[in-house]
Protein backbone atom coordinates (compact mmCIF):
# COMPACT_ATOMS: atom_id res chain seq x y z
CA UNK A 1 0.00 0.00 0.00
CA UNK A 2 1.43 3.50 -0.98
CA UNK A 3 0.82 6.46 1.31
CA UNK A 4 -2.70 7.84 0.79
CA UNK A 5 -4.77 10.85 1.67
CA UNK A 6 -7.94 10.51 2.62
CA UNK A 7 -11.04 12.09 4.28
CA UNK A 8 -11.72 11.56 7.83
CA UNK A 9 -15.37 10.35 8.08
CA UNK A 10 -17.18 12.48 10.70
CA UNK A 11 -19.46 10.38 11.15
CA UNK A 12 -21.40 7.11 10.39
CA UNK A 13 -24.99 6.64 11.12
CA UNK A 14 -27.39 4.04 10.17
CA UNK A 15 -31.53 3.83 10.67
CA UNK A 16 -32.38 3.42 14.60
CA UNK A 17 -28.78 3.68 16.19
CA UNK A 18 -26.79 6.95 17.48
CA UNK A 19 -24.43 8.58 15.00
CA UNK A 20 -21.47 7.49 15.98
CA UNK A 21 -17.68 8.23 14.30
CA UNK A 22 -14.22 9.99 14.42
CA UNK A 23 -15.07 13.84 15.06
CA UNK A 24 -12.13 15.75 14.40
CA UNK A 25 -12.19 19.20 16.16
CA UNK A 26 -10.22 21.60 15.69
CA UNK A 27 -7.90 21.13 18.97
CA UNK A 28 -7.66 17.43 17.65
CA UNK A 29 -6.77 18.43 14.23
CA UNK A 30 -3.89 20.47 14.96
CA UNK A 31 -2.44 18.36 17.33
CA UNK A 32 -2.60 15.54 14.75
CA UNK A 33 -0.50 18.24 12.12
CA UNK A 34 1.76 18.56 15.02
CA UNK A 35 2.55 15.04 15.14
CA UNK A 36 2.73 14.36 11.49
CA UNK A 37 5.22 17.67 11.20
CA UNK A 38 7.10 16.92 14.28
CA UNK A 39 7.36 12.86 12.95
CA UNK A 40 8.10 14.02 9.37
CA UNK A 41 11.92 15.10 11.00
CA UNK A 42 13.08 11.75 11.58
CA UNK A 43 14.18 10.53 14.84
CA UNK A 44 17.64 8.83 14.22
CA UNK A 45 18.04 8.07 18.07
CA UNK A 46 15.10 5.78 18.79
CA UNK A 47 15.85 3.70 15.29
CA UNK A 48 20.17 3.82 15.22
CA UNK A 49 20.80 3.45 18.38
CA UNK A 50 17.98 1.12 19.40
CA UNK A 51 20.69 -1.97 19.59
CA UNK A 52 23.06 -0.09 21.32
CA UNK A 53 22.08 -1.58 24.47
CA UNK A 54 21.12 -4.72 25.76
CA UNK A 55 17.11 -5.25 25.95
CA UNK A 56 15.69 -3.95 28.90
CA UNK A 57 12.50 -6.09 28.41
CA UNK A 58 13.46 -9.24 26.74
CA UNK A 59 10.72 -11.18 24.69
CA UNK A 60 10.79 -14.54 23.36
CA UNK A 61 8.44 -14.21 20.59
CA UNK A 62 7.15 -17.81 20.23
CA UNK A 63 5.92 -17.78 23.46
CA UNK A 64 5.17 -13.98 24.12
CA UNK A 65 3.38 -13.06 21.39
CA UNK A 66 0.06 -13.58 20.08
CA UNK A 67 0.26 -13.91 15.86
CA UNK A 68 -2.91 -12.82 14.66
CA UNK A 69 -3.10 -13.91 10.79
CA UNK A 70 -5.09 -12.22 8.32
CA UNK A 71 -6.53 -14.33 5.24
CA UNK A 72 -9.67 -14.33 3.32
CA UNK A 73 -10.96 -17.14 0.67
CA UNK A 74 -9.54 -15.29 -2.34
CA UNK A 75 -5.94 -15.77 -0.59
CA UNK A 76 -6.35 -18.77 1.36
CA UNK A 77 -3.89 -20.84 -0.62
CA UNK A 78 -1.48 -18.69 0.93
CA UNK A 79 -1.96 -20.36 3.96
CA UNK A 80 -0.28 -23.09 4.41
CA UNK A 81 2.82 -21.95 3.02
CA UNK A 82 2.70 -18.92 5.69
CA UNK A 83 2.23 -21.76 8.20
CA UNK A 84 5.31 -24.42 6.54
CA UNK A 85 7.91 -21.49 6.11
CA UNK A 86 7.53 -20.23 10.05
CA UNK A 87 7.59 -23.68 11.24
CA UNK A 88 10.80 -23.37 12.97
CA UNK A 89 9.52 -20.54 14.92
CA UNK A 90 6.98 -22.38 16.43
CA UNK A 91 4.85 -20.02 17.61
CA UNK A 92 2.26 -20.93 21.08
CA UNK A 93 -0.30 -18.76 19.94
CA UNK A 94 -1.43 -17.95 16.29
CA UNK A 95 -5.68 -16.70 15.32
CA UNK A 96 -5.98 -17.26 11.17
CA UNK A 97 -9.03 -15.10 11.07
CA UNK A 98 -10.62 -14.38 7.41
CA UNK A 99 -13.92 -13.83 5.36
CA UNK A 100 -14.53 -17.56 5.91
CA UNK A 101 -14.14 -20.72 7.98
CA UNK A 102 -12.29 -23.98 7.65
CA UNK A 103 -15.15 -26.84 7.20
CA UNK A 104 -14.38 -30.09 9.48
CA UNK A 105 -11.43 -31.84 8.44
CA UNK A 106 -10.31 -28.62 6.59
CA UNK A 107 -7.98 -27.54 9.26
CA UNK A 108 -3.94 -26.77 8.82
CA UNK A 109 -1.18 -27.90 10.51
CA UNK A 110 1.41 -26.10 12.44
CA UNK A 111 4.34 -27.45 14.84
CA UNK A 112 1.51 -30.83 15.34
CA UNK A 113 -1.02 -28.52 16.37
CA UNK A 114 -4.07 -28.39 14.23
CA UNK A 115 -5.34 -24.68 12.93
CA UNK A 116 -8.52 -23.56 12.03
CA UNK A 117 -9.48 -20.23 9.79
CA UNK A 118 -11.86 -18.16 11.98
CA UNK A 119 -14.97 -16.21 10.26
CA UNK A 120 -14.62 -12.51 12.01
CA UNK A 121 -18.01 -11.32 9.96
CA UNK A 122 -19.94 -14.53 11.48
CA UNK A 123 -18.73 -13.43 14.62
CA UNK A 124 -19.85 -10.03 14.11
CA UNK A 125 -23.32 -11.06 13.41
CA UNK A 126 -23.58 -13.62 15.74
CA UNK A 127 -22.19 -11.96 19.16
CA UNK A 128 -23.97 -8.75 18.75
CA UNK A 129 -21.03 -6.81 17.59
CA UNK A 130 -23.27 -5.74 14.90
CA UNK A 131 -26.73 -4.45 15.68
CA UNK A 132 -29.23 -7.25 15.22
CA UNK A 133 -30.87 -6.89 11.78
CA UNK A 134 -28.52 -4.52 9.96
CA UNK A 135 -28.66 -4.23 6.62
CA UNK A 136 -25.71 -3.06 4.67
CA UNK A 137 -24.06 -3.66 1.42
CA UNK A 138 -20.89 -5.51 2.33
CA UNK A 139 -23.08 -7.79 4.59
CA UNK A 140 -25.17 -8.65 1.46
CA UNK A 141 -21.72 -9.17 -0.61
CA UNK A 142 -20.47 -11.23 2.63
CA UNK A 143 -23.91 -13.36 2.45
CA UNK A 144 -23.28 -13.80 -1.52
CA UNK A 145 -19.79 -15.19 -0.93
CA UNK A 146 -20.81 -17.43 2.10
CA UNK A 147 -23.71 -19.01 -0.19
CA UNK A 148 -21.34 -19.80 -2.90
CA UNK A 149 -18.81 -21.40 -0.29
CA UNK A 150 -21.76 -23.57 1.22
CA UNK A 151 -22.84 -24.52 -2.19
CA UNK A 152 -19.10 -25.24 -3.66
CA UNK A 153 -19.22 -23.12 -6.14
CA UNK A 154 -15.48 -22.15 -5.56
CA UNK A 155 -15.15 -20.52 -9.03
CA UNK A 156 -17.76 -18.07 -8.33
CA UNK A 157 -16.45 -17.69 -4.50
CA UNK A 158 -12.85 -16.95 -5.91
CA UNK A 159 -14.57 -14.34 -8.81
CA UNK A 160 -16.34 -12.57 -5.63
CA UNK A 161 -13.88 -12.69 -3.19
CA UNK A 162 -11.41 -10.57 -6.14
CA UNK A 163 -14.43 -8.14 -6.90
CA UNK A 164 -15.09 -6.93 -2.89
CA UNK A 165 -12.37 -9.23 -0.90
CA UNK A 166 -11.37 -5.83 0.12
CA UNK A 167 -14.20 -4.45 1.52
CA UNK A 168 -14.36 -7.56 3.81
CA UNK A 169 -10.47 -7.05 4.85
CA UNK A 170 -11.65 -3.93 6.80
CA UNK A 171 -14.18 -5.91 8.98
CA UNK A 172 -11.96 -8.64 9.99
CA UNK A 173 -11.29 -6.66 13.64
CA UNK A 174 -9.45 -8.60 15.87
CA UNK A 175 -10.96 -7.45 19.22
CA UNK A 176 -14.55 -8.75 20.14
CA UNK A 177 -17.26 -7.41 21.38
CA UNK A 178 -19.91 -10.30 23.26
CA UNK A 179 -23.85 -10.55 23.70
CA UNK A 180 -23.48 -9.84 26.96
CA UNK A 181 -21.12 -7.39 26.74
CA UNK A 182 -17.77 -7.96 27.69
CA UNK A 183 -14.58 -8.21 25.71
CA UNK A 184 -12.26 -11.11 25.90
CA UNK A 185 -9.09 -11.43 24.36
CA UNK A 186 -9.31 -12.93 21.21
CA UNK A 187 -7.59 -15.70 21.61
CA UNK A 188 -9.33 -17.09 24.45
CA UNK A 189 -12.43 -16.54 22.21
CA UNK A 190 -12.13 -19.60 20.07
CA UNK A 191 -10.79 -21.22 23.11
CA UNK A 192 -13.76 -20.73 24.62
CA UNK A 193 -12.47 -19.35 27.71
CA UNK A 194 -13.77 -16.56 29.66
CA UNK A 195 -11.38 -15.10 32.40
CA UNK A 196 -11.99 -11.56 33.45
CA UNK A 197 -10.75 -8.51 31.15
CA UNK A 198 -7.74 -7.54 33.55
CA UNK A 199 -6.49 -11.48 33.87
CA UNK A 200 -2.75 -11.65 33.64
CA UNK A 201 -3.43 -14.05 30.31
CA UNK A 202 -2.61 -11.79 28.08
CA UNK A 203 0.35 -12.05 25.77
CA UNK A 204 2.69 -9.73 26.13
CA UNK A 205 2.63 -8.39 22.43
CA UNK A 206 0.32 -8.92 19.95
CA UNK A 207 1.44 -9.13 15.83
CA UNK A 208 -1.21 -8.57 12.95
CA UNK A 209 0.53 -9.87 10.10
CA UNK A 210 -1.30 -10.38 6.32
CA UNK A 211 -0.90 -14.27 4.84
CA UNK A 212 1.69 -12.92 2.25
CA UNK A 213 4.01 -11.51 5.49
CA UNK A 214 7.17 -13.06 6.03
CA UNK A 215 8.03 -12.06 10.08
CA UNK A 216 11.62 -11.74 10.81
CA UNK A 217 11.34 -13.38 14.17
CA UNK A 218 15.11 -12.70 15.69
CA UNK A 219 15.04 -9.20 14.18
CA UNK A 220 11.32 -8.94 15.94
CA UNK A 221 12.43 -10.56 19.14
CA UNK A 222 15.36 -7.67 19.10
CA UNK A 223 13.69 -5.18 18.68
CA UNK A 224 10.33 -5.85 20.99
CA UNK A 225 12.70 -6.66 23.74
CA UNK A 226 12.93 -2.42 24.17
CA UNK A 227 9.42 -1.48 24.19
CA UNK A 228 7.80 -2.10 27.69
CA UNK A 229 4.45 -4.16 27.09
CA UNK A 230 2.97 -2.66 30.26
CA UNK A 231 3.22 0.96 28.55
CA UNK A 232 0.46 1.57 25.24
CA UNK A 233 2.83 1.22 22.03
CA UNK A 234 1.19 0.92 18.57
CA UNK A 235 4.05 0.33 16.14
CA UNK A 236 4.32 -0.34 12.46
CA UNK A 237 4.92 1.53 9.02
CA UNK A 238 3.63 4.15 8.64
CA UNK A 239 0.99 5.75 5.85
CA UNK A 240 -1.56 8.07 5.48
CA UNK A 241 -1.61 12.10 6.17
CA UNK A 242 -1.67 13.79 9.34
CA UNK A 243 -5.30 13.42 10.15
CA UNK A 244 -4.75 9.57 10.97
CA UNK A 245 -1.36 8.27 10.23
CA UNK A 246 -1.46 4.34 10.42
CA UNK A 247 0.18 1.05 10.09
CA UNK A 248 0.39 -0.88 7.02
CA UNK A 249 -0.96 -4.12 7.60
CA UNK A 250 1.08 -5.95 4.74
CA UNK A 251 4.79 -4.77 7.32
CA UNK A 252 3.12 -6.33 10.16
CA UNK A 253 1.67 -3.97 13.14
CA UNK A 254 2.31 -4.52 16.70
CA UNK A 255 0.27 -3.30 19.45
CA UNK A 256 1.12 -3.74 23.48
CA UNK A 257 -0.27 -5.60 25.85
CA UNK A 258 -1.25 -2.35 27.51
CA UNK A 259 -2.75 -1.12 24.25
CA UNK A 260 -4.78 -4.33 24.55
CA UNK A 261 -6.08 -3.46 28.14
CA UNK A 262 -7.26 -0.42 27.03
CA UNK A 263 -8.87 -1.14 24.21
CA UNK A 264 -10.66 -3.89 26.82
CA UNK A 265 -11.35 -0.72 29.00
CA UNK A 266 -13.61 0.95 26.37
CA UNK A 267 -16.25 -1.52 24.84
CA UNK A 268 -18.39 2.07 23.76
CA UNK A 269 -15.00 2.46 21.38
CA UNK A 270 -14.77 -1.21 20.33
CA UNK A 271 -18.41 -1.54 19.38
CA UNK A 272 -18.37 1.94 17.05
CA UNK A 273 -15.09 0.08 15.20
CA UNK A 274 -17.32 -2.30 14.38
CA UNK A 275 -20.24 -0.85 12.51
CA UNK A 276 -17.33 1.77 11.29
CA UNK A 277 -16.07 -1.53 9.72
CA UNK A 278 -19.08 -1.38 7.43
CA UNK A 279 -17.92 1.50 5.27
CA UNK A 280 -13.91 1.79 6.06
CA UNK A 281 -11.89 1.44 3.42
CA UNK A 282 -8.88 0.65 4.96
CA UNK A 283 -8.88 -2.20 8.14
CA UNK A 284 -5.82 -1.09 9.16
CA UNK A 285 -6.84 2.63 9.43
CA UNK A 286 -9.61 1.92 11.20
CA UNK A 287 -7.56 0.18 14.01
CA UNK A 288 -5.48 3.65 13.71
CA UNK A 289 -8.58 5.85 13.72
CA UNK A 290 -10.10 3.29 16.97
CA UNK A 291 -6.34 4.03 19.20
CA UNK A 292 -6.78 7.64 18.59
CA UNK A 293 -10.02 7.64 20.02
CA UNK A 294 -8.22 6.45 23.01
CA UNK A 295 -4.97 8.61 22.47
CA UNK A 296 -2.79 6.17 21.15
CA UNK A 297 -0.52 7.03 18.33
CA UNK A 298 1.36 5.52 15.69
CA UNK A 299 5.12 5.60 16.91
CA UNK A 300 6.78 6.70 14.04
CA UNK A 301 10.33 7.15 15.34
CA UNK A 302 10.25 3.30 14.75
CA UNK A 303 9.14 3.30 11.01
CA UNK A 304 12.72 2.53 9.28
CA UNK A 305 12.65 -0.94 11.04
CA UNK A 306 9.20 -2.17 9.09
CA UNK A 307 9.72 -3.06 5.31
CA UNK A 308 6.62 -3.64 3.30
CA UNK A 309 8.23 -4.90 -0.22
CA UNK A 310 9.70 -8.37 -0.64
CA UNK A 311 13.11 -9.25 -0.05
CA UNK A 312 14.81 -7.98 -3.44
CA UNK A 313 12.87 -5.10 -3.32
CA UNK A 314 13.04 -3.77 -0.08
CA UNK A 315 14.37 -0.20 -0.37
CA UNK A 316 17.81 -0.01 1.87
CA UNK A 317 18.07 3.79 2.20
CA UNK A 318 20.53 5.58 3.51
CA UNK A 319 18.95 5.79 7.49
CA UNK A 320 18.70 2.29 7.31
CA UNK A 321 21.85 0.30 6.90
CA UNK A 322 23.14 -1.01 10.16
CA UNK A 323 19.38 -1.47 11.85
CA UNK A 324 17.21 -4.75 11.68
CA UNK A 325 14.49 -5.72 9.33
CA UNK A 326 11.49 -7.00 10.91
CA UNK A 327 9.36 -8.54 7.97
CA UNK A 328 8.91 -8.93 4.35
CA UNK A 329 5.49 -8.52 2.19
CA UNK A 330 3.90 -9.23 -1.03
CA UNK A 331 5.08 -12.43 -1.01
CA UNK A 332 3.44 -15.30 -3.60
CA UNK A 333 3.02 -18.75 -2.09
CA UNK A 334 6.35 -19.39 -4.09
CA UNK A 335 7.85 -16.50 -3.14
CA UNK A 336 6.69 -17.55 0.54
CA UNK A 337 9.36 -21.04 -0.07
CA UNK A 338 12.09 -19.08 -1.46
CA UNK A 339 12.12 -16.93 1.53
CA UNK A 340 11.70 -19.01 4.23
CA UNK A 341 14.51 -20.90 3.16
CA UNK A 342 17.04 -17.90 3.22
CA UNK A 343 15.69 -16.55 6.56
CA UNK A 344 14.29 -19.49 8.66
CA UNK A 345 17.60 -20.65 10.52
CA UNK A 346 18.10 -16.95 11.40
CA UNK A 347 19.21 -16.28 14.88
CA UNK A 348 20.31 -12.70 15.07
CA UNK A 349 18.84 -9.87 13.72
CA UNK A 350 18.59 -9.76 10.08
CA UNK A 351 20.04 -5.92 8.86
CA UNK A 352 19.01 -4.33 6.08
CA UNK A 353 21.99 -4.10 4.76
CA UNK A 354 22.71 -8.15 5.32
CA UNK A 355 20.30 -8.35 2.10
CA UNK A 356 22.91 -7.24 0.32
CA UNK A 357 25.27 -10.41 1.39
CA UNK A 358 22.12 -13.26 1.13
CA UNK A 359 21.03 -12.36 -1.81
CA UNK A 360 24.40 -12.05 -3.50
CA UNK A 361 23.99 -8.91 -4.51
CA UNK A 362 27.41 -6.69 -5.12
CA UNK A 363 28.85 -6.33 -1.87
CA UNK A 364 30.61 -2.70 -0.75
CA UNK A 365 34.02 -4.18 -0.31
CA UNK A 366 34.02 -6.20 -3.79
CA UNK A 367 32.80 -3.62 -6.44
CA UNK A 368 34.78 -0.49 -7.98
CA UNK A 369 33.06 2.94 -8.56
CA UNK A 370 32.97 1.72 -12.59
CA UNK A 371 31.02 -1.31 -11.63
CA UNK A 372 28.52 -1.59 -14.29
CA UNK A 373 25.69 -5.16 -13.87
CA UNK A 374 24.40 -5.98 -16.96
CA UNK A 375 20.91 -6.59 -17.28
CA UNK A 376 20.08 -5.64 -13.69
CA UNK A 377 18.29 -3.25 -11.60
CA UNK A 378 19.25 -2.08 -8.27
CA UNK A 379 16.30 0.85 -8.21
CA UNK A 380 13.26 -0.78 -8.68
CA UNK A 381 10.12 1.17 -9.22
CA UNK A 382 10.35 4.65 -9.45
CA UNK A 383 8.22 7.22 -7.19
CA UNK A 384 8.32 10.76 -6.46
CA UNK A 385 11.81 10.97 -5.00
CA UNK A 386 13.50 9.21 -7.64
CA UNK A 387 15.60 11.41 -10.74
CA UNK A 388 14.99 10.50 -14.18
CA UNK A 389 17.09 12.26 -16.75
CA UNK A 390 18.28 11.02 -20.54
CA UNK A 391 21.88 10.26 -21.03
CA UNK A 392 23.58 8.03 -24.27
CA UNK A 393 25.44 5.37 -22.22
CA UNK A 394 24.79 3.46 -18.73
CA UNK A 395 28.38 4.87 -17.77
CA UNK A 396 26.88 8.39 -18.51
CA UNK A 397 23.94 7.16 -15.73
CA UNK A 398 26.64 6.19 -13.17
CA UNK A 399 28.66 9.49 -13.57
CA UNK A 400 25.28 11.27 -12.91
CA UNK A 401 24.71 9.40 -9.64
CA UNK A 402 27.92 9.94 -8.61
CA UNK A 403 27.47 13.96 -9.30
CA UNK A 404 24.58 14.03 -7.17
CA UNK A 405 26.30 12.02 -4.40
CA UNK A 406 24.37 13.15 -1.38
CA UNK A 407 21.17 12.07 -2.79
CA UNK A 408 22.08 8.99 -5.03
CA UNK A 409 22.70 5.22 -4.16
CA UNK A 410 21.56 3.46 -7.08
CA UNK A 411 21.10 3.99 -10.80
CA UNK A 412 19.54 2.25 -13.46
CA UNK A 413 19.75 3.22 -17.27
CA UNK A 414 17.64 1.33 -19.96
CA UNK A 415 18.61 0.33 -23.11
CA UNK A 416 16.17 1.23 -25.26
CA UNK A 417 14.85 4.66 -23.86
CA UNK A 418 18.47 5.88 -23.01
CA UNK A 419 16.19 6.67 -19.95
CA UNK A 420 19.04 6.99 -16.31
CA UNK A 421 16.72 6.80 -13.17
CA UNK A 422 18.83 7.57 -9.58
CA UNK A 423 17.21 6.50 -6.55
CA UNK A 424 18.26 7.39 -3.00
CA UNK A 425 18.20 3.61 -1.92
CA UNK A 426 19.15 0.35 -3.59
CA UNK A 427 17.77 -2.43 -3.41
CA UNK A 428 19.04 -6.18 -4.08
CA UNK A 429 17.69 -6.35 -7.83
CA UNK A 430 16.58 -8.98 -10.00
CA UNK A 431 17.24 -10.08 -13.49
CA UNK A 432 16.06 -6.93 -16.10
CA UNK A 433 16.80 -7.37 -19.53
CA UNK A 434 17.39 -4.17 -21.24
CA UNK A 435 19.16 -2.82 -17.78
CA UNK A 436 21.93 -2.06 -16.82
CA UNK A 437 22.34 -0.89 -13.00
CA UNK A 438 25.37 0.36 -10.63
CA UNK A 439 25.27 2.40 -6.92
CA UNK A 440 27.01 4.91 -5.64
CA UNK A 441 29.96 3.06 -4.44
CA UNK A 442 32.08 5.67 -2.12
CA UNK A 443 29.07 6.53 -0.64
CA UNK A 444 27.82 3.15 -0.06
CA UNK A 445 31.01 1.66 1.25
CA UNK A 446 31.25 4.54 3.59
CA UNK A 447 27.79 3.96 5.02
CA UNK A 448 28.60 0.29 5.39
CA UNK A 449 31.72 0.99 7.70
CA UNK A 450 29.09 3.05 9.65
CA UNK A 451 27.70 -0.55 11.40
Amino acid sequence: MSPIAYTVRQSFHHPGSPSIGIHVTVANSIRLALRFNLNALGSPFTSQRLFVKPPAFPVTISKDAGIILKSGFGTKDRISAWLEWHQERSFVDILVVGDFATQPGQHYNYSGRQLNVHDMLALMLENGSLPPGLSHPRLLKYSNLTAAIATGDTNLALELSKSFGWELDAMKVVIFYRAEHQLVDPFDLFLGLSWPINACHLKKLYILADDDTYIVAPSLEGFLGHFDSNLCYYLGNPVGDYRGRFAHGGSSVILSQATMRRLFGNPEIVSAAHEESLSETWGDKLLATTLIKLGIYLEEGYSRFFNGEPPRSAKLRSDRFCIAIMAFHGLSPLAMLQTGRMFRHAVKPVRWIDLLSIYQALLPDTFTKQSIRQNWDHVGSLDESTKSINVPTAGHCGEACHADSSFCLAWTWELDTQACHMSPWVIVGDNAPGKASGLNTPRVKKLATTC
